[in-house]
């Protein structure tokens, strides 16, 4: 499929999320390249080979760019909440979504997505209005269905503790630098919260309070090497 075939699902996606341009293009450009890459990696080995026996000449090696500096593998996000209690005669327990993006605000990797994905459950997914925009961001660039994958059932008022050991949605290592993280709760018939921190992770430990609302009574983070 041609890039250009995506223009109107880029621009929808857009206009309902607010991110730029350049960030939908460039998940929309990355599937594009690794099959174009692969197709023509696959040729130009046996080309390679056959001009160097042809003129008894190694190819010329490509300049190599810096490379990024990536995630240590010692240190890891941990994330604290709880999800508050209320007095309603029949409470609903809310959707949440804990993930992470970086500084252009492309999705990097979901912690956890808490919802009912049976029944009529998978209507209000779209609640988490922030976390589904990143997921359709997602899915341009990996395809695949975060929600059928790694998503969970909804839980009950209480503490829970996540951590992010700086591997992306594809298992891959994610760069040190700059990423937001986000956590995201709607209730039916209650409401819909959004908490954000943006952080710097690099080699200096941070730990800080999230604050809370209704939804979240409480939550804090920790960045520093594993225990």
């Amino acid at each position: 499929m041609g890039f250009g075939r995506h223009s109107e699902e880029q621009d929808g996606i857009i206009r309902e999320s607010g991110l730029s341009r350049r960030s939908v293009e460039r998940l929309a450009a990355r599937r594009q390249f690794l099959l174009r890459a692969a197709t023509i990696l696959a040729g130009l080995a046996p080309a390679r080979w056959a001009f160097a026996q042809k003129t008894g000449k190694a190819a010329a090696k490509p300049a190599t760019a810096a490379k990024p500096v990536l995630w240590e593998d010692p240190w890891e996000l941990e994330v604290q909440f709880e999800i508050a209690e209320h007095n309603d005669p029949r409470p609903h327990r809310p959707y949440v979504a804990v993930w992470v993006e970086d500084k252009d605000g492309v999705p990097v990797k979901t912690l956890t997505l808490w919802v009912q994905n049976s029944g009529r459950g998978p209507r209000w997914i779209p609640d988490l209005r922030r976390w589904i925009r990143g997921e359709r961001l997602r899915q341009l660039a990996d395809g695949g269905d975060l929600v059928a994958t790694i998503s969970a059932a909804t839980r009950m008022p209480g503490a829970y503790k996540l951590s992010w050991n700086g591997r992306d949605d594809q298992n891959q290592k994610a760069r040190q630098g700059s990423y937001s993280l986000f956590i995201e709760a709607a209730r039916e018939h209650g409401t819909y919260q959004l908490i954000r921190k943006d952080l710097t992770l690099g080699r200096q430990p941070l730990r800080g309070d999230l604050g809370g609302n209704v939804e979240i009574k409480s939550a804090s983070f920790a960045y520093r090497p594993r225990k």
